[in-house]
């Protein structure tokens, strides 16, 4: 007697034309009702593999076949509904987006099913970005692309990545191809950071202009340029002697913005030198003058740095305004946020311990400020290397062979000669005599 088949357990039945089917009732787990699979084979072991496949989805939660949506339609509705639910800053959704419609949504990988979505097509699409080729037909054919930076690549890569992680999480997908692609990284390379005297060459230029308070703090503090930039007057305590960074200047799609900073960490109150407090008070007798001539056309944002009018600083005017003064003092290919790592090296190397810098730069932890944002200064090298020189007792070298053994334990070299006497041993006279210092030396180094 045949045994009956449990559950859930399925069954395969040979078509009309000899195809096999597996058929398979599950219940949904997303609305709770009983659901049937088909699938296909052209013989009995291939329906049932297909079959197994099936189950071993279900049982693992997931979907019992991948959604045919293609890649651009997912991420058209992902857009709409989970990252405009989630709580990323205004600035990220608008970048998430961004890249998803320009360099995914209208790839060639946008094309393509969900379910039939594979690691190879990842990896076809990475190619793409790099300006390789472009793949906009079967067979491939290579088109002129821009090329993005690999910075760029990095970004569009991880947020394919979330994406498609939302469609695993939906009941679309089993599992995220993307995840089974080797993720693309920067190479690291050695990046010269100015020395304080290149940072106080570069103030000196900047001296007499309206961002010379600008860069001043943020020289002195560490603080990031966004944080600077939207710094607001309602932080700045002149009584104590204090700014607190409670908020940076992004651009969202609805221009610059003050938003508020991205970690517990970042929020923290400075305390500036009484030099840069006296700049800032000098700053905002500027703004109150400012503000009258401007008349109608004064935007009020309270901001400690702004244009004449009140607005936000444009941060690519901030950037070209700090990279002109740096090449007037001679410095090439600098950048704001060099001036936080300068600030981070040179607290380190005057004393200041590794914990109070990691919160004056605000970050989460202190492996962060030691992995990142310290950089040993040309100066501080050659002195450490000149104490251990001094340490060790190196002097200068001579070319002259001593002819007779030191010994390492004895002033009068007891050890030294009775090893000489050792190696001579079973010598005539004659020949232990003509045994020089220079081969003796020679011997002992491996060399006679």
């Amino acid at each position: 007697m045949a045994k009956k088949r449990a559950n859930g357990e399925g069954s395969i039945r040979q078509r009309r034309g000899g195809r096999w089917e597996g058929r398979l009732t599950y219940i949904d787990l997303n609305t709770g009702l009983r659901e049937r699979v088909s699938v296909y084979g052209s013989s009995w072991r291939e329906a049932r593999d297909k079959m197994l496949e099936v189950q071993g989805r279900v049982l693992a939660g997931g979907p019992a076949r991948d959604s045919t949506l293609t890649v651009a339609e997912w991420c058209r509705q992902w857009i709409a509904v989970s990252l405009r639910a989630s709580s990323r800053r205004a600035s990220t959704r608008d970048l998430y987006e961004s890249l998803l419609r320009l360099h995914v949504m209208t790839s060639s990988l946008g094309k393509v099913r969900l379910d039939r979505l594979r690691p190879s097509h990842v990896e076809m699409w990475l190619i793409e970005l790099r300006g390789e080729t472009s793949i906009t037909s079967s067979p491939p054919q290579e088109v002129p692309r821009k090329a993005l930076s690999e910075a760029s690549v990095i970004r569009c890569f991880q947020v394919l990545q979330v994406a498609i992680d939302g469609a695993v999480r939906e009941g679309l997908l089993a599992a995220n191809p993307v995840r089974k692609v080797k993720a693309p990284t920067l190479p690291r390379r050695e990046v010269r950071y100015p020395s304080t005297s290149e940072v106080e060459a570069t103030l000196a230029v900047l001296r007499g202009t309206r961002f010379y308070e600008l860069f001043a703090l943020l020289a002195t503090t560490g603080m990031r340029k966004g944080e600077a930039t939207g710094l607001r007057w309602a932080d700045v305590d002149f009584e104590d002697r204090a700014v607190t960074v409670r908020g940076t200047l992004t651009r969202t799609s609805e221009g610059l913005r003050v938003t508020e900073v991205k970690t517990y960490a970042s929020r923290r109150r400075l305390h500036p030198t009484e030099d840069v407090m006296n700049l800032l008070r000098a700053a905002q007798r500027r703004r109150d003058v400012e503000r009258l001539l401007a008349g109608e056309l004064w935007e009020e944002h309270d901001l400690v740095f702004a244009t004449e009018q009140g607005r936000p600083l444009e941060p690519r005017t901030v950037l070209r305004v700090f990279q002109t003064a740096a090449r007037d003092a001679g410095l090439q290919d600098a950048t704001v946020h060099a001036l936080r790592h300068t600030a981070a090296t040179t607290m380190l190397e005057g004393g200041t311990h590794l914990k109070a810098v990691s919160q004056i730069l605000g970050h989460a932890g202190t492996q962060i400020t030691s992995d990142l944002y310290t950089h040993m200064s040309e100066e501080t090298a050659r002195r450490a290397l000149d104490v251990l020189g001094r340490m060790l007792g190196v002097i200068e070298s001579s070319e002259t062979v001593p002819t007779a053994p030191v010994s390492r334990r004895s002033a009068g070299g007891a050890k030294s000669a009775s090893a000489h006497e050792r190696w001579t041993r079973g010598l005539s006279a004659d020949t232990a005599a003509n045994v020089d210092g220079r081969c003796w030396s020679d011997h002992m180094r491996g060399r006679c």
